[in-house]
């Protein structure tokens, strides 16, 4: 498994937006409606994070998307077709080698497989988070 650095390859920026299309409600905490695919790429031209990778198997598939966001918060997708063959838990740790010191996960409540991800690698729960939208 190897990390490829996103930014550098504007060809495969559709990978991120197909994750965001597989996404289940119950994951999302950041995202209230789709974003036009433009959108998403004017999200990845802005480079919102510090790191951004997609992660490519030793067979040369890209399976998904990890990143690191300014803040140390780690986010993972991997593709529907891909999941079960532990590339969450590899690319997890070969970001966390790339980039040590304290890292963050911000979870939904009922994304549990998430949440068994990171407690793997020795998370803890540190706050739940609310969010009030007064219309």
């Amino acid at each position: 498994m190897d990390l490829i650095d996103l930014y550098q390859h504007p060809a495969l920026w559709h990978i991120p937006y197909d994750l965001l299309k597989e996404r289940e409600p119950y994951q999302n905490i950041s995202h209230k409606a789709m974003p036009t695919l433009e959108e998403h790429y004017g999200f990845i031209r802005s480079h919102p994070y510090q790191a951004w990778y997609l992660i490519k198997t030793p067979l040369g598939k890209i399976t998904g998307c990890v990143y690191l966001s300014r803040q140390r918060e780690i986010g993972i997708g991997i593709l529907k077709k891909h999941r079960g063959q532990g590339l969450a838990k590899q690319a997890i740790a070969e970001l966390m080698k790339r980039h040590p010191g304290r890292f963050l996960a911000n979870i939904a409540p009922g994304n549990q497989e998430s949440i068994s991800l990171f407690e793997h690698f020795g998370a803890k729960l540190i706050q739940y988070t609310f969010e009030m939208d007064p219309k």
